[in-house]
């Protein structure tokens, strides 16, 4: 039986309608319970891994943090809300899981540094304590389209929590627990992917708003430009069924395997392997596999508002011109702050449950998109 605070998240009303219009009405937002908490994970010079070419591995890592929570919670029929932040993840988690979940991405994090050297920071902060420290947190649920629900985050609490637990000393080791590291789903068998209008760049896109109080009015009119200048989510999103192509390459099989397992056998690259050129086959041949491609691009998380806008999307050169134009004027009023990035493709991770066919897909630009772009806002912070 759930605790009482448990199941807050899933039974939260379901918004519909234009998100630009959501974010205005505060009455669709609610604060989130003190018995919940703040999960971060982030990799240790995740720029320098990018620029040493090892990005799939930093998506790989950062998506396998959210993996490891969604086997824990929905073997526990727990819904929990998640952010993918390229090299790292944020996830809210009630206090009946979060032993379960720390002692997961501890055994992921050791996998990392093992497998891989990165060393993945793993920290958590109660809300209560943060919200007594003055922070603020309030969350909807979102149906963006037929397919994808998504939370959305107003307040500064995921942000402290990120700064509090990438300037403290690591934490404890949890004692050793009976549940083990469980990362089945995790995919990332998609090759680069480039844009669906040749000649159009990916451009990866962090705003932060100057206050609290102003994120909903400020996000508003920002997503009402981005509509404006490159269109709607169907229009600017990267991902496209002409351009996706599952990658065959044994070497990035053996790290997915690496990634999922203690032990790695030739078997299992092996088996990887094989269900790439399967799944490349039932992709393009079939009417279920074209069904799925359309949910995955549906299901692909283009945008995500923690606080924070953040989202990946195409267009033209001319139409980022225009847009960095409009976001300059406002960080020149103090209005705001952004990173950003620009790149020829994007790179997709996915997590896939054969069980329940549940599937959600992580999406970040080529070449690091969202740790450059976070790097150069954190310059101007």
């Amino acid at each position: 039986m759930l605790h009482k605070n448990s199941s807050f998240y899933s039974q939260l009303h379901l918004h519909y309608g234009a998100l630009h219009e959501l974010l205005l009405d505060e009455t669709a937002f609610t604060e989130v319970p003190k018995e919940w908490n703040i999960i971060v994970t982030d990799i240790k010079n995740s720029t320098l891994a990018v620029q040493e070419g090892k990005q799939q591995l930093v998506n790989l890592a950062a998506t396998g943090s959210i993996v490891a929570c969604l086997n824990i919670s929905r073997a526990k029929g727990i819904d929990i809300p998640f952010f993918f932040g390229g090299d790292g993840a944020t996830l809210l988690v009630p206090d009946e899981i979060l032993p379960d979940c720390l002692y997961a991405l501890q055994l992921h994090q050791e996998r990392c540094s093992l497998s891989f050297d990165f060393f993945l920071r793993v920290g958590h902060r109660n809300v209560s304590q943060l919200k007594k420290q003055g922070a603020q947190l309030k969350i909807a649920r979102y149906k963006r389209n037929d397919l994808h629900i998504m939370p959305i985050i107003l307040g500064d609490a995921l942000q402290i929590a990120e700064r509090s637990i990438k300037e403290s000393e690591p934490q404890d080791a949890m004692e050793q627990m009976t549940y083990n590291l469980n990362l089945q789903g995790m995919e990332c068998k998609w090759d680069k992917i480039k844009p669906p209008q040749k000649g159009n760049e990916v451009l990866t896109l962090i705003i932060s708003a100057a206050t609290v109080a102003s994120q909903s009015e400020l996000y508003s009119e920002v997503l009402k430009k981005i509509d404006l200048i490159y269109g709607e989510d169907r229009i600017r999103h990267p991902l496209s069924a002409g351009k996706l192509k599952m990658v065959h390459h044994l070497s990035r099989f053996k790290n997915e395997v690496k990634m999922k397992y203690k032990k790695v056998t030739s078997r299992q690259i092996a088996a990887n392997w094989w269900l790439s050129i399967a799944g490349s086959i039932f992709a393009k041949y079939t009417r279920p596999g074209k069904n799925y491609i359309h949910d995955l691009i549906q299901l692909t998380e283009t945008l995500l508002i923690d606080g924070s806008i953040n989202t990946v999307i195409t267009g033209e050169e001319s139409q980022r011109k225009e847009l960095l134009a409009y976001l300059d004027q406002l960080e020149g009023e103090n209005k705001l702050k952004y990173g950003y990035y620009t790149s020829s493709s994007s790179i997709l991770s996915c997590f896939v449950t054969a069980l329940d066919d549940y599937h959600i897909h992580f999406l970040d630009g080529d070449n690091g998109g969202y740790t450059q772009a976070s790097k150069v806002l954190k310059a101007k912070m």
